[in-house]
């Protein structure tokens, strides 16, 4: 069984990082909205590990979140427990990526 980024969270000493996903999530739902979000991708950071704001408020940028987004770890991404280990990405097959086409080119003469 496959464990959910917050439940990953609890069990590595992440609380802080668990009650700002939970105020962030009780601001989503306060506006009565259902969107769901992928917390091990605003928890890798964006571009060069810079953190992602998500419901106004910024988190942290993880190395086990980098290891599961498979981004490359930056300095500034905080890990406290070296031999933690994140678990594998979901692979639900849902959205395939889609490969490109090649164009045949007609010649003419």
């Amino acid at each position: 069984m496959q464990r959910n980024c917050r439940e990953w969270l609890r069990e590595n000493n992440y609380e802080d990082v668990l009650a700002l996903i939970d105020e962030a999530m009780g601001k989503i739902a306060s506006r009565g909205s259902k969107q769901r979000r992928n917390w091990w991708e605003k928890l890798a950071g964006g571009a060069n590990g810079k953190p992602l704001v998500c419901e106004g408020i910024e988190f942290p940028v993880l190395r086990a979140a980098q290891l599961h987004e498979r981004q490359p770890i930056t300095p500034n991404a905080i890990c406290r427990n070296p031999d933690e280990v994140p678990p594998e990405p979901r692979h639900t097959g849902r959205w395939p990526r889609k490969k490109k086409r090649r164009r045949l080119r007609s010649i003419s003469k």
